[in-house]
């Protein structure tokens, strides 16, 4: 019997390559589109002021060439294009196929990456885990979660806030609602929050806040 699982990167922290069954639902996380050509929202001069820290201390983490060249165009222009995020995906999933990943299916429709697993009885979690983190390296590692970032948050604003404010533009929290409110439903057990976490619009707040 097939199960199939979406897993979508957190935006906020190091790109998460543990690929598990669950899909992560952590704030900024999600499938925000980007422009063609590298024109997003984090080429504006905002954006690139407000990762310039991130960007070179990636440039300083990378472990290829590949990565290297990559970042350094984005030290100098401010953003990680397009075309090299992609390109790096591209990487990572021809990686995983040559291992033998094959459930793996990467879709980049959206301008964000997504991977869907369709798996069986027969899956190996820890082979997957482990191929994952090795494709990962030196490939999207350095790239990935923090082009989509700069695309969901190109202001590099604080992404709970960022959260609780899409909550309040879809009226689905009242205006006094505050980040600490947000902590403390969402540190509740399943069920007992006031949170509708499973409509469709909270989810939205969390795969793109600034919308």
């Amino acid at each position: 019997m097939s199960k199939d699982a979406l897993r979508v990167v957190a935006a906020a922290g190091v790109l998460s390559v543990v690929l598990g069954l669950g899909a992560c639902s952590m704030p900024g996380s999600g499938n925000a589109g980007a422009s063609d050509g590298g024109s997003s929202s984090s080429s504006s001069s905002s954006g690139s002021s407000s990762y310039e820290a991130e960007l070179k201390q990636a440039l300083q983490s990378a472990s290829s060439d590949f990565e290297r060249g990559v970042l350094e165009r984005a030290v100098k222009a401010g953003r990680i294009s397009e075309s090299d995020y992609r390109e790096a995906n591209e990487k990572y999933q021809e990686c995983l196929a040559a291992k033998g990943d094959e459930e793996f299916d990467t879709d980049q429709s959206t301008g964000l990456m997504q991977e869907h697993m369709n798996t069986d009885d027969n899956y190996d979690s820890a082979k997957a885990n482990e191929d994952s983190m090795a494709c990962a390296k030196g490939t999207n590692l350095q790239i990935r979660d923090l082009y989509e970032r700069m695309v969901q948050n190109p202001s590099n604003a604080d992404e709970i806030e960022l959260v609780v404010g899409c909550l309040k533009r879809r009226k689905l929290v009242p205006d006094s609602f505050t980040k600490q409110d947000y902590l403390t439903e969402m540190g509740k057990p399943e069920g007992s929050s006031k949170l509708d976490t499973s409509s469709d619009a909270f989810s939205q707040c969390l795969a793109n806040p600034s919308k």
